[in-house]
């Protein structure tokens, strides 16, 4: 194991505050708070290695909020995209890297999902499948869940509940109900004696508010801003037999989960059950923008959606695009990433689930894969949330100490690339294990 005190900010971080500071005179406002608290500066990045412009050196377990699935600078994934940038980078064209990623894509797709629209964000992604869903359906509601994240237009900001004040007036027709967090179970019940009440209050949800019109219910099958909350097994089963009651379709929001991050190629295939339409990106492309909308031909035939241009992006199958999902795709499937996920993550799960006994700030440690929470709370009884100026301190803590992670509310959330070393990956939670439980008694 490489010696924790390698890592964190051991030098004075002089060249950086020069750097942030000139890039704030011309960058706007609204960044993501990490990004503003750690006013980190990126000079080069190697796997789960970040080497900022001062030469402090920090273990990556926020991999750009799981866009960083086969790690930084993987040569055979610059090699990959370099020849394509020499070769042809623009026009959404056939082309030999498109080609490339269908027949990678026939192998790694499930076989009842077996056609994809490539995007380039992934509130574009999410908006699309709203499209499909209208266009299969003929009907234009949709239900969401607390604690959830789809993205910030139009469409997919009504998805997201508790992330709307101030942007008011929003589309009719969207509705959301709780998800099912057992740590915070609005019901005050325990599963699996519940019976999955939250899914049932969803059903009411549906009959009381839609006029009939229910297109689609859009869920994550692991809520990443809420601190990648797990539901309990059956969910998803439940909720398809909800949409299958009224009609409507079941959309996997797998734009965090998809492209192997839980350990299975797609979250949802830790059910028995099958979505009607993906949405995917973070880890599709290795860190190059690209998204999409994963459905089966028959869904994807549905018109106005397969009409032409009704379902086009303007950089969604660009080359380079195509190369990096090709790319990505199949250093996944050679490295074997899903099952070395799978088998990490249950370690890395068991390292840490002790902080809820040893750290004062621990109440719940929960993950699939390599999405872990950690969440942060005043009080292990009243589950009281940690406040953000609390959450903030302890992110810089663990910064200084030489681990940086993604946030989520009161919760720490952690993305290792797939195929992280499971040597650095223990030494990053030797590092989250000592800064936890001797915190703020830390440098």
């Amino acid at each position: 194991m490489t010696a924790a005190g390698e890592w964190g900010l051991r030098h004075p971080r002089t060249v950086t505050e020069e750097h942030w500071a000139a890039e704030q005179e011309v960058i706007g406002p609204g960044l993501q708070a990490v990004m503003l608290w750690s006013k980190l500066c990126v000079e080069r990045a190697d796997g789960a290695t970040l080497t900022d412009v001062d030469g402090n050196r920090v273990i990556d377990f926020q991999g750009a909020g799981g866009v960083n699935s086969i790690g930084h600078a993987e040569p055979r994934f610059v090699a990959a995209m370099g020849a394509q940038l020499a070769v042809s980078t623009a026009g959404a064209f056939g082309s030999p890297a498109r080609l490339e990623m269908t027949r990678v894509l026939k192998d790694f797709l499930p076989p009842e999902l077996d056609t994809v629209q490539l995007y380039s964000g992934g509130t574009e992604a999410v908006e699309a499948a709203l499209r499909l869903a209208k266009s299969v359906t003929g009907k234009h509601e949709f239900l969401s869940f607390w604690g959830g994240f789809h993205g910030k237009t139009m469409g997919s900001l009504a998805l997201t509940a508790g992330a709307r004040a101030g942007l008011g007036p929003l589309p009719p027709g969207y509705f959301s109900a709780p998800y099912a967090n057992c740590y915070r179970c609005p019901f005050k019940l325990k599963a699996p004696e519940c019976g999955f009440a939250c899914v049932e209050h969803a059903r009411d949800v549906i009959k009381e508010n839609s006029t009939g019109a229910m297109a689609a219910i859009v869920v994550e099958p692991v809520q990443g801003r809420s601190g990648n909350v797990v539901p309990p097994p059956g969910y998803l089963g439940a909720l398809a037999s909800v949409a299958e009651e009224f009609d409507a379709l079941l959309i996997a929001d797998e734009m965090m989960t998809g492209f192997g991050r839980t350990g299975a190629a797609f979250a949802y295939q830790h059910e028995d059950v099958t979505p009607d339409v993906l949405t995917v990106g973070k880890g599709m492309g290795g860190g190059y923008p690209v998204t999409g909308v994963i459905a089966a031909a028959s869904t994807m035939a549905a018109a106005p959606f397969s009409d032409p241009s009704a379902s086009s992006s303007s950089f969604g199958a660009f080359p380079m695009a195509c190369r990096a999902v090709a790319a990505t795709t199949d250093i996944l499937t050679s490295d074997k990433l899903v099952e070395h996920t799978a088998d990490l993550g249950e370690r890395l799960l068991a390292e840490l689930r002790g902080l809820v006994t040893d750290a004062p700030l621990v109440g719940d440690v929960r993950g699939l894969g390599l999405a872990i929470g950690i969440e942060l709370v005043t009080d292990k009884e009243t589950k009281a949330p940690a406040p953000k100026p609390l959450v903030r301190d302890v992110y810089l803590a663990l910064l200084r100490a030489g681990v940086l992670v993604m946030l989520g509310g009161n919760s720490l959330r952690l993305y290792p690339p797939l195929n992280a070393d499971p040597e650095q990956t223990m030494t990053a939670v030797e590092i989250i294990r000592q800064t936890l439980t001797r915190f703020p008694d830390v440098p």
